[in-house]
């Protein structure tokens, strides 16, 4: 139903602009900036699909401020959350994790996200010093979730301090596709060798 609505509104919203046959008092409004503009919407239609036009207009977002980072633990739940950085981690199992929160609206695959990691790892021997570098990209489908809590992608990737193949350095980016404006979040994480 509200996907309806939705639809209904752009239709209007285009109509608006003069793509269409809308009158005059269908497109009275007070105009806002293009993120929050409701134009095109009277107070009835604002009062029904404006929360949603929003949410759609703002995308995939962190569902907290302690939403995309590392985590202590391994699984779905995150135990202790460190941040978007995390150096040196002392011994242990981790994790790089995220939960998000996803509009409510739109079928399986509308909304979008893309994890990807770099990580450089450092391996010291009595012989020298050996370096090399691996990367990790995947696309994931997000849904909403309710109120109570996000979307989980848990574990993102999974984290081992010291780690027995090397110093690890990883940087890793997180993307929601929104068509739109797609919006990124970044951080790392460093281990030890084992």
């Amino acid at each position: 139903m509200r996907t309806l609505i939705l639809i209904a509104t752009a239709g209007a919203l285009i109509s608006c602009k003069g793509g269409g046959t809308a009158s005059a008092a269908d497109c009275s409004t007070t105009s806002s900036s293009s993120q929050g503009s409701t134009a095109g919407l009277t107070s009835f239609e604002q009062g029904l699909v404006g929360p949603l036009l929003s949410d759609v207009r703002e995308g995939v977002q962190p569902y907290n401020d302690q939403s995309i980072g590392i985590c202590k633990g391994q699984g779905r739940d995150c135990t202790e959350f460190l941040g978007t950085n995390a150096e040196d981690l002392p011994p242990g199992e981790y994790m790089m994790r995220a939960e998000l929160k996803v509009p409510r609206v739109g079928d399986k695959g509308t909304w979008r996200v893309k994890f990807e990691a770099e990580c450089t790892t450092t391996r010291k021997t009595e012989r020298g010093e050996t370096t090399s570098t691996n990367t990790t990209s995947k696309e994931y489908d997000v849904q909403y979730a309710g109120t109570e809590r996000g979307s989980r992608l848990s574990p993102l990737y999974t984290i081992r301090s010291p780690d027995p193949s090397g110093e690890k350095h990883c940087n890793y980016k997180l993307t929601s596709l929104h068509p739109d404006h797609p919006t990124e979040w970044t951080g790392s994480w460093s281990v030890p060798q084992g």
